[in-house]
């Protein structure tokens, strides 16, 4: 599956779960504006249980991490939050249940 119609399948459903509540995360820069949390963040940022930070990387069976994505996610770990790199659409959801 593409990651763009992965994302917004995971978008959609994962805001069907209770608890879970996540946004879509564009970042990137036009002319010398940035945008988006920080680079390398995941393409779904949110949160869940009661409040713990929610990161969902989006990548096909193929795709790789940058170094930027893994020093996000290590943040991510390193705080207690929860980083999914998300690759199919069922798995993702059973990782949050």
């Amino acid at each position: 599956m593409l990651e763009a119609k992965l994302q917004q399948l995971l978008l959609a459903r994962l805001n069907q779960l209770p608890g879970v509540r996540v946004w879509r995360n564009n970042v990137g820069q036009v002319g010398a504006v940035r945008f988006g949390l920080c680079r390398g963040s995941a393409d779904l940022i949110g949160f869940c249980r009661g409040g713990r930070f929610l990161a969902v990387e989006v990548k096909s069976d193929k795709g790789r991490l940058s170094p930027d994505q893994i020093a996000f996610q290590c943040w991510v770990e390193a705080g207690g939050g929860l980083y999914i790199l998300a690759r199919d659409l069922d798995a993702t959801i059973e990782a949050l249940r």
